[in-house]
């Protein structure tokens, strides 16, 4: 008989208790399915995107084997209208940028280009669009703007390992600004920095000792 009493209590107590917190509980259970429910929606939704935006990248690709200037915008410009946030995107622009340089249309890879650096999350492709972006600005006779595009990548995080590349191509913009002291001082750098690159170091070396020559210096 007590130990029917005092599982009656028990029931009791917990009848109380669900008075007082039940619709705290019930509520925060909701609001848990509901988060689990809305992260698998979104998880859902970025797989859906992804598999979209491979499917452009590949006609993206395929228009740039084919040195298809107008599929190449018309490709790449859904991508970066519709699902710029994906890893595609970028990959698109400096595709599409690079063939479009090399048909000689430098404004349209130039601004592919800022948009890698202004909208790509990857550390490496945008180092390797300010590389790219400088040589299309030089190209362009804007070595002052491409100097300047060269500078901001060493506060870049992840850069670092453009470091050969960006010292190199400092030395040719330092070059064509006439200024000749810096351009050596950045082949220099680069030349102490390519020990472990043969084919790196023997153009570097050949840029130094002929910036050297104009400054009367020796080899």
């Amino acid at each position: 008989m007590s130990e029917h009493h005092f599982e009656q209590e028990e029931v009791d107590r917990l009848k109380d208790w669900w008075k007082r917190h039940g619709g705290w509980v019930s509520t925060v259970f909701a609001l848990t399915m509901i988060a689990i429910a809305g992260w698998r929606a979104w998880g859902w939704y970025e797989d859906k995107q992804s598999r979209e935006a491979a499917e452009i990248y590949d006609r993206v690709v395929i228009a740039a084997s084919k040195a298809d200037l107008q599929g190449l915008k018309q490709e790449s410009g859904s991508l970066f209208e519709q699902y710029p946030k994906t890893a595609y995107a970028p990959l698109a622009a400096l595709l599409s940028a690079k063939q479009h340089a090399l048909g000689g249309d430098l404004k349209t890879a130039i601004t592919l280009l800022q948009w890698v650096v202004e909208k790509s999350k990857d550390a490496g492709l945008v180092a390797v669009a300010r590389l790219r972006l400088a040589a299309a600005l030089l190209e362009d006779a804007k070595a002052a703007e491409a100097l300047a595009v060269l500078d901001a990548m060493k506060s870049d995080k992840g850069a670092e390992s453009f470091d050969l590349s960006r010292l190199d191509r400092r030395g040719d913009v330092l070059l064509a600004l006439g200024r000749k002291e810096e351009a050596l001082k950045a082949w220099e750098e680069a030349l102490e920095k390519s020990v472990d690159e043969p084919s790196w170091k023997q153009l570097l070396q050949i840029k130094r000792d002929y910036t050297a020559s104009l400054l009367g210096k020796s080899s």
